[in-house]
């Protein structure tokens, strides 16, 4: 039983770490707390909706409408709404964010109501069954293609970043912009790709979330809300802490819903992350900067 639940939970922690990923992809390279994330993803899964099951477009090809979308998406907020005003405050960049996820909330219920929409899995055959300590595991195949995506996912992100030059441009421009660009880095340029994979990951977890939550305005609410707790357990610039936080919550979710309370398992989740924080405020992963006094 144990054993199902951390399963469970891992399951949960992959969507948790990939939304914390793309928050804080974002956050490293431009230093903007996109606070509609969640509902640019939200707009996403209405456009796989439209073109799956509305327009009869297979899956595939309706997933891959859906997260370009999504990538639009981020390059258009931040080349069209945040680039403008970034070297006038930092605060009008987050209150522009706010604004801009009550925009599209109103833009998803003008266009397709308040109605729950349902996706199917893409996967509904026999679940995979593992026998383990002398107990049987369950796990739904929809699940294990959860986190196979979104391990890929991870793992095709550190390779871009590790490995090519954009990805390290990137990461020079999150560590000094002033020195990136005597370097001759475009850090315009690499902002909005930011922003691009910052919008394709968020459009990416929503559609794989929709089968479980159905398609609604306020359907990834709960799960950017357990991104953020997740990108700040970590620590908010640490590609690793997000994924270690996100799997870490999932986990003791499943544990204190299943042996404690149902009602109790995100208050006493976001309590333990209150309790490591106060020990070590920057994140698990997180590192301390240096400031002048």
């Amino acid at each position: 039983m144990v054993f199902q639940q951390i399963i469970a939970g891992i399951i949960t922690g992959s969507l948790y770490a990939i939304v914390a990923l793309g928050l804080v992809i974002a956050y490293k390279v431009t230093g903007v707390m996109n606070f509609a994330y969640g509902y640019m993803g939200m707009i996403s899964a209405y456009i796989f909706f439209t073109c799956f099951s509305m327009m009869g477009m297979n899956y595939i090809l309706s997933f891959f409408i859906a997260v370009t979308f999504g990538s639009f998406v981020g390059y258009a907020v931040e080349r069209g709404l945040l680039r403008p005003v970034r070297n006038i405050s930092p605060a009008s960049m987050v209150i522009i964010t706010l604004g801009l996820l009550l925009v599209l909330e109103g833009t998803a219920l003008q266009i397709w109501g308040n109605n729950y929409q349902q996706i199917p899995n893409l996967l509904n055959g026999l679940p995979f069954i593992l026998r383990f300590g002398g107990g049987i595991i369950v796990i739904p195949q929809q699940n294990i293609l959860i986190l196979g995506v979104v391990t890929a996912v991870i793992i095709a992100l550190i390779l871009y970043l590790n490995l090519t030059f954009q990805g390290k441009a990137m990461r020079a421009v999150a560590q000094n912009e002033e020195i990136a660009k005597l370097m001759g880095i475009n850090s315009s340029l690499m902002m909005s790709i930011s922003w691009i994979i910052s919008g394709s990951i968020g459009a990416l977890a929503a559609i794989l979330v929709a089968p479980q939550t159905f398609v609604y305005p306020d359907m990834m609410l709960s799960l950017q809300i357990m991104g953020f707790t997740a990108a700040v357990l970590g620590g908010f610039e640490s590609i690793p802490g997000s994924i270690i936080g996100g799997i870490s919550i999932g986990i003791i979710e499943n544990l204190v819903g299943t042996y404690i309370s149902t009602n109790l398992k995100t208050t006493f989740s976001l309590a333990i992350i209150v309790a490591i924080l106060i020990v070590k405020p920057e994140g698990l992963l997180g590192s301390t900067k240096a400031r002048r006094v």
